[in-house]
């Protein structure tokens, strides 16, 4: 008798613990075994496809765009995977001020996915906060990003090497034209003992200026290839 009950009694159990354990897509709320969405929904997310492999820009062709031809920015080359738009820009808000940093290793596993096609830099290093920024949100999103891509891409990660040394105001707050005086001298290398190809990680590539302000004081600690990632890209309208 005992034995006939148990088999159904461990499966009474093992769906209760199913239930218990599982994951809701936070997009459309269906059950789903990924950790933050569901197959269809990721499916769904706004990749960039092809675009300029020097700023990432979105383009109709996989050349340099006419910005980078004539005043290339300090990096060498930018991946982003995703457009800056619904439902990205609600999912990286949710990440960057909601306290939801489980996202980070969901951002991770879909970058990773197209990094490890190409030839891989020998560390990570995160955009900064500045302090009283960090002490204010809690936590910097670059540096949770660069550590779940460390894991995936078995990259060191480095989040001392660069320190934010401006307090400025928030780039998103201030119009195009004001944006790159605004994080002019904003960092500082403080270990010049660089390897030669390094990644520059953050949240967002928007006009460009936060990495490239980052790149150029890297690339004057000696470092001669250097790559910006990020989750996502907007689309410049100018």
């Amino acid at each position: 008798m005992i034995e006939n009950i148990l088999p159904a009694l461990r499966q009474n159990v093992a769906q209760l613990y199913s239930n218990l354990t599982a994951t809701h897509c936070l997009l459309c709320g269906e059950i789903g075994e990924n950790d933050s969405l569901c197959v269809d929904c990721i499916n769904e997310l706004p990749k960039l496809g092809k675009s300029c492999p020097r700023c990432a820009s979105p383009l109709s062709h996989s050349l340099l765009c006419g910005r980078c031809l004539h005043q290339p920015p300090q990096q060498n080359s930018s991946f982003s995977l995703f457009e800056y738009k619904s439902p990205i820009d609600r999912l990286i808000a949710d990440f960057k001020y909601n306290d939801k940093l489980f996202l980070s290793r969901f951002f991770a596993v879909q970058m990773a996915a197209k990094l490890k096609t190409r030839p891989l830099p020998q560390l990570l290093i995160p955009i900064p906060l500045h302090p009283r920024r960090l002490r204010e949100r809690g936590y910097n999103q670059s540096l949770e990003l660069a550590k779940q891509l460390s894991k995936q891409l078995s990259i060191p990660v480095c989040s001392k090497s660069v320190i934010r040394i401006k307090d400025s105001q928030p780039q998103t707050s201030l119009p195009y034209k004001e944006r790159a005086k605004n994080i002019q001298r904003a960092f500082k290398v403080v270990n010049t003992m660089l390897p030669t190809h390094i990644a520059l990680i953050d949240d967002v590539l928007t006009t460009g200026h936060t990495a490239n302000s980052a790149a150029k004081i890297i690339r004057q600690a000696g470092v001669n290839n250097i790559e910006v990632w990020t989750i996502a890209r907007t689309i410049r309208h100018y």
